[in-house]
């Protein structure tokens, strides 16, 4: 059975891990955290040039100079935090943009799908990952989880 698990997997796949666990801090994305508040997201992002209403008092902020867009609750603070652009940096060493390949190279495969949105747990939080048509990273972003994210599928690997 291993043997066969290790035949599906891409070679540079073998070994690669999710550089964070459970209980590990959250990375900053763009200079700021999970958690932060308005006051601290203006600092360092300066003022959202987009701003939309999600739901009853959650915002959708956008930072399109920063290349960043963060999901914000007056409770919680940001929540969410995606990069828009390749140039607004990393996280963990995958960009926007990155291949197929790449990113379980680097991460190894998803833990948990939803569609094509390869969820990586660490606790109380994760990173996702959005494949395109063409095989490219094109949502990335950290947030909380609920305690049941979705099962893992084969998300990285076509099966056409």
């Amino acid at each position: 059975m291993v043997l066969a698990l290790l035949q599906v997997l891409p070679v540079s796949a073998r070994g690669a891990e999710f550089p964070w666990k459970p209980g590990d801090a959250p990375p900053p994305v763009a200079g700021i955290h999970l958690g932060d508040g308005r006051v601290r997201l203006e600092a360092v992002l300066g003022q959202p040039s987009g701003t939309e209403k999600l739901g009853e008092d959650a915002l959708a902020l956008t930072y399109r100079k920063r290349g960043v867009q963060v999901l914000y609750a007056p409770l919680d603070g940001a929540a969410i935090i995606y990069l828009l652009t390749r140039t607004a940096g990393d996280i963990g060493g995958i960009r926007l943009g990155d291949t197929r390949q790449q990113v379980p190279a680097r991460w190894g495969d998803p833990p948990a799908a939803s569609g094509p949105m390869g969820i990586y747990r660490a606790g109380d939080w994760g990173a996702f990952v959005k494949l395109s048509e063409d095989d490219k990273v094109k949502q990335l972003g950290i947030g909380r989880l609920t305690d049941k994210a979705p099962e893992g599928a084969n998300f990285y690997r076509k099966t056409d």
